[in-house]
């Protein structure tokens, strides 16, 4: 597995390429909208954090309440999801408890991003509380960019509510801890358009080996009850596949970034 930086033009078998400054030991966390949006579009990453001694936590927002492809598959259909998502991840060497489990109904996650909506408690406490816990050093989301409704509202959760995890506020819900970097994962569809003159959205990626490849395919395999929505996704991947092996994209998101006065400086003393 090869880390590769697409604007530095690098490439090297260390994850510091993704992740600046990396140390054994730390814990990342992959936001997932639904059960295997995660492995989709970050199964590879979550693979390199558990070789390159790290320890992955995907934080599944939405229930998967509305997967079900037959009427008679709708009453049994969160647990088994449930159950199929810690199989998946344990494939790629998640531990069962590190799978947390938001529960939100499919396509209603964007109304309980706010920390207190009309009805009682949004996921706001939850999310900043076990990120805290879990001593959370880098965070890895769903693009928010015209994919899914849900996709979009745990890319706000990733750039609006993950940093408070940080700042000392609502400390009854542990001790502040900051993440050091964020980057956003595409699950089927193409990023945000990127700054003016750069041609390729996506600026970080991995080549993954074809053994790397069947690790990831074998884990989704294991979503045996989303087998026919997922079955075009899938076979989609096989675009990925290039002379040095499987492309995996990712997008950083530089959050909380300072303003630079000195242009502004510069034209005050031409006014």
């Amino acid at each position: 597995m090869e880390y590769v930086d697409f604007v530095d033009l690098k490439k090297s078998g260390r994850i510091r390429v993704l992740f600046p400054g990396w140390k054994k030991g730390e814990r990342v966390a992959f936001f997932s909208p639904h059960d295997d949006d995660a492995l989709l579009g970050a199964g590879h990453l979550i693979l390199g954090t558990v070789s390159s001694g790290g320890f992955p936590d995907v934080f599944v927002f939405c229930r998967g309440d509305a997967g079900y492809s037959t009427p008679g598959e709708k009453q049994g259909i969160v647990q088994r999801r449930k159950r199929e998502a810690v199989s998946a991840y344990g494939h790629l060497g998640v531990k069962k408890r590190d799978v947390h489990f938001f529960d939100i109904p499919d396509f209603s996650l964007m109304a309980h991003l706010d920390r207190r909506p009309p009805w009682g408690k949004g996921v706001f406490d939850q999310l900043v509380a076990a990120l805290r816990q879990e001593q959370i050093s880098r965070i890895v989301f769903s693009s928010g960019h015209l994919e899914h409704w849900d996709h979009t509202a745990v890319f706000y959760a990733g750039v609006y509510t993950s940093p408070q995890a940080q700042d000392p506020i609502l400390v009854d819900l542990g001790r502040p801890f900051p993440a050091k970097t964020y980057l956003a994962y595409s699950v089927w569809g193409e990023f945000e358009p990127a700054p003016e003159g750069r041609d390729i959205r996506a600026d970080l990626g991995i080549l993954a080996t074809a053994e790397d490849e069947k690790r990831v395919i074998d884990a989704i395999k294991q979503f045996s009850s989303q087998a026919r929505i997922i079955r075009n996704i899938v076979a989609h991947r096989k675009k990925r596949k290039t002379q040095g092996g499987y492309l995996e994209l990712y997008k950083s998101i530089r959050l909380r970034q300072p303003i630079n006065y000195s242009p502004y400086f510069k034209l005050l003393a031409k006014i």
